[in-house]
């Protein structure tokens, strides 16, 4: 479980979990607003949110470090860039519809539907990344904690 850069980096210790044929086999991956695609997309917030794509392309920048937008970044850096999603674990994700990493959250998503791995997908409209931070009693936050600690307890 993992969020943000933390998802990013749990969904890597997936993909290494099934090249390296851990035993057992990880029960689900529970990925939270992850950062996962070191070529993203432009700021779709209109600079409105507190964390932007200048912030993102910093943290790319420097978790990368040379290689950042190379052509060829190893899928445990950038998990998105995976080819090969058959035999991950199960995928649990969720994500701000205002969020940064949006797009490639959902674009990440769909290819486990596509490689037929049960996939779990919630987004929250109309709220940010890291949304829980801001208003930790609101109805969503309540909402997409009950949806985590369900993703947690079932599998």
């Amino acid at each position: 479980m993992g969020e943000s850069a933390g998802g990013g980096l749990a969904a890597a210790i997936a993909i290494l979990a099934r090249d390296r044929e851990l035993s057992p086999p990880l029960a689900k991956q529970i990925l939270v607003y992850p950062m996962l695609d070191d070529r993203t997309d432009k700021d779709l917030t209109g600079g409105l949110a507190i964390f932007g794509h200048q912030d993102v392309l910093t943290g790319w920048m420097s978790y990368l470090g040379d290689i950042y937008k190379a052509d060829k970044v190893p899928p445990i850096a950038a998990p998105a860039r995976l080819e090969a999603f058959e035999g991950l674990a199960p995928l649990y994700l969720d994500c701000g519809g205002l969020d940064m990493f949006l797009r490639k959250d959902v674009a990440y998503a769909q290819r486990f539907i596509e490689a037929g791995i049960t996939t779990e997908l919630h987004i929250y409209q109309g709220v940010p990344h890291a949304f829980q931070r801001f208003a930790p009693t609101s109805a969503v936050v309540k909402r997409a904690f009950a949806n985590r600690v369900a993703a947690c307890t079932s599998f």
